[in-house]
């Protein structure tokens, strides 16, 4: 029975003998589920183009194409991986069977059958696979998570570097624009002109050790800089 506020299951049908596909059905409906009917491997796969089934009981030999043939079409369709299929045969011999599961099958029940056998395994069946479905999109949403948290993660580096970089090349930077404003009023053979040309060759050499410190910055490594915000730590 269906439980209150689940989504009532389809299940596709496809089998060439009226009498087996109003059985399936019957048993179907007596469980709450909709049943998808078809009476060849061609509307079978017609009608899993138009809604994916949330599962499939096929017949083995079905004219247009076989049972196995179908399955190999949902299991190909997006989504299809996580939709069971019952193929539900007169054929009971070994090599049926195993040929069958080969073939992405993952069950197999032989004519004629019990209705209460049938029931249990399609339950069984899509109990397994409304867990797939869920932990799909249990995945899905994990992705999502782990993706804004590297984004988070990629963006508070760059904000780190940024900071970094402007804390500890901000005063040399200064120095030589002041430098360079001295320079520009100085004559050039004044001592005061000398001692600002080696302030910036200085503080240039000083930006450029910073800048390869930069270059091989932790980002696991960091210090305080101002209340809460932290920048990466360049070392000595």
């Amino acid at each position: 029975m269906k439980k209150l506020g689940e989504r009532q299951h389809a299940v596709l049908v496809a089998d060439d003998d009226p009498d087996a596909l109003a059985l399936v059905s019957l048993s179907l409906s007596m469980m709450g589920i909709i049943s998808i009917e078809a009476t060849d491997g061609e509307k079978a796969i017609a009608a899993c183009s138009q809604a994916l089934p949330d599962m499939a009981i096929l017949d083995y030999n079905m004219p247009g194409c076989k049972g196995t043939e179908v399955c190999a079409h949902i299991k190909k369709l997006p989504g299809g991986e996580l939709i069971p299929v019952l193929m539900l045969t007169a054929m009971d011999s070994l090599q049926d069977k195993v040929r069958a599961f080969e073939e992405g099958v993952d069950d197999y029940l032989t004519k004629p059958f019990h209705c209460q056998e049938l029931m249990a395994r399609v339950k069984a069946l899509l109990r397994v696979r409304d867990l797939n479905v869920r932990l799909a999109d249990k995945n899905a949403q994990l992705s999502q998570i782990q993706e804004i948290v590297l984004q988070q993660e990629r963006q508070l580096v760059v904000s780190q570097l940024a900071g970094s970089a402007a804390h500890e090349l901000g005063q040399p930077l200064a120095a030589i624009i002041l430098n360079c404003y001295l320079l520009q009023n100085l004559a050039p053979g004044d001592p005061k002109a000398q001692k600002a040309l080696a302030a910036i060759g200085s503080d240039a050499k000083r930006m450029s050790e910073m800048l390869e410190r930069l270059k091989g910055a932790d980002a696991a490594k960091t210090a305080a800089y101002h209340q809460d915000i932290r920048i990466l730590d360049l070392g000595k």
